[in-house]
């Protein structure tokens, strides 16, 4: 099994080509539209032969402000938000990571966790290499630059895709390179995670989710396919594939929990997938079940409360309001900061809360470190009975493909009955979604759900 001790990174990456103006303010526009990925740090590789780097801890308008800006110019350029699954923050981790080889820039951002970076870097320090971080994105680098052995504005899509293929191919992945005058983009075989491309008015550009190009004028918007990439120069764009898909496996969470709901991820859209897991549930779990006021944990619980309420008729308000400017609490990197971040992220609405029976939707119940907090937020405010409902099935399972799910330990459902579940966070019930549910909204056999499945129905993907 996969060793959590390793740093997993669900994250998000915006690059691309802008031909008549510098693109630095592009891709700061950009990863504030992805900011929802991660929030631990932000930066941006910009020029055309040569490379300038910024990057720093914080939220993209404090770790990209543009005092820090006002130097890199280019007009080919990559921007990373990262998310660290183990809480390794250190400076070195931070994308992009940039190298000067045989006297040319290379850079590299990455999204997702490749299963054999660890015995790559093992291979590498036998013989003497150093790594001056703990990310799998350096031994992407490291392993590119060790295989191809040449100058980086000399590598070929085809050359690079091989390698991937070749050292790689288990991964869960999108990777976008940035070589002198020159754009790559890569998605793993499988299609974890989602990666866009968009030709507009101002140019071509990559990103992890469509959000991330609102405000550009978009002609075409293409979702790269599994073992698929892009590849961008000043004489246009090429989408081609380097590799075989194999079982196309798409993360459900990125439907469920990271992705913006204005996103249209693996052909669905976020918002619209939300509301309709609301609905599923009420008239699943809760057909008989009556209340006051439904009210989401926002803001991925948004479009899922509305749903419930439109199937329920039980009013819907937002008796919790979120400061917009704290950090997602579930991809903090230690406990302490999730349960701080969740006492200084909402503030409860008493008039909507006191005295009320209230349903509490979430789109899942991970640890239980907010869902406790929120529950002792609204009794404090006079809530007589709150009931807890997840349209996520139960979180069972360790995830080994980039998404913070803890050991099976730390999971409040691991081995619990939803009382039990319900006592450990104070809710007065509890109730999940089932998983066969589930399946209505994500048909098929492309989409991973290990998550929810003990390790007695797992099979093992890759």
């Amino acid at each position: 099994m996969f060793n959590f001790s390793e740093i997993n990174e669900e994250c998000g990456v915006f690059g691309g080509w802008c031909p008549q103006k510098n693109i630095a303010q592009y891709i700061k526009c950009g990863l504030l539209k992805l900011q929802h990925r991660g929030q631990e740090s932000a930066g941006i590789s910009c020029g055309n032969e040569f490379q300038k780097i910024v990057k720093n801890k914080g939220l993209v308008n404090l770790a990209l402000e543009n005092s820090l800006l006002k130097n890199i110019e280019g007009n080919f350029g990559i921007g990373h938000v990262r998310y660290s699954t183990f809480g390794d923050d250190r400076k070195e981790n931070i994308q992009p990571l940039k190298v000067t080889y045989t006297g040319e820039d290379v850079s590299l951002v990455h999204n997702g966790n490749v299963a054999q970076a660890k015995k790559i870097r093992e291979k590498f320090e036998r013989i003497g290499e150093v790594f001056l971080s703990s990310s799998d994105s350096e031994v992407i680098l490291k392993r590119l630059i060790f295989s191809l052995k040449k100058k980086p504005s000399l590598w070929t899509f085809e050359e690079v895709g091989k390698c991937l293929k070749e050292n790689f191919s288990d991964g869960a992945y999108c990777i976008l390179l940035y070589l002198p005058n020159r754009i790559m983009a890569f998605r793993d075989n499988f299609g974890y995670r989602p990666l866009m491309f968009a030709k507009c008015e101002e140019g071509y550009f990559v990103a992890s989710e469509d959000v991330a190009f609102y405000g550009l004028n978009v002609e075409e918007l293409t979702e790269i396919k599994p073992a698929y990439g892009v590849e961008i120069t000043k004489e246009g764009y090429e989408i081609k594939q380097f590799a075989q898909s194999k079982n196309v496996c798409q993360c459900v969470f990125e439907q469920i929990y990271f992705a913006s709901p204005a996103s249209n991820i693996f052909s669905k859209n976020v918002y619209g997938t939300r509301v309709k897991l609301g609905k599923i549930l009420f008239e699943t779990v809760d057909k008989d079940f009556s209340a006051d006021v439904v009210i989401p944990v926002m803001d991925s619980g948004l479009g899922c409360a509305i749903g419930y309420s439109q199937a329920s008729n039980i009013p819907f308000h937002l008796g919790l309001i979120r400061n917009s400017w704290m950090e997602r609490s579930f991809i903090q990197p230690n406990q302490e900061k999730r349960t701080l971040n969740v006492r200084q992220k909402f503030i409860p609405i008493k008039q909507v809360i006191e005295n009320k029976k209230v349903v509490l939707i979430d789109d899942s119940l991970v640890r239980g470190t907010t869902s406790r907090e929120i529950i002792s937020m609204l009794k404090c405010c006079g809530a007589k009975e709150v009931h807890m409902r997840s349209v996520s099935p139960k979180i069972i399972n360790t995830c080994s493909w980039g998404v913070d799910i803890p050991t099976r330990e730390e999971l409040v459902s691991y081995k619990k009955t939803d009382k039990e579940i319900a006592q450990q966070i104070g809710a007065d019930s509890v109730k999940f979604l089932p998983l066969e549910k589930l399946s209505e909204v994500f048909r098929g056999d492309v989409w991973c759900k290990k998550c929810f499945k003990g390790v007695e129905d797992e099979v093992f993907l890759p």
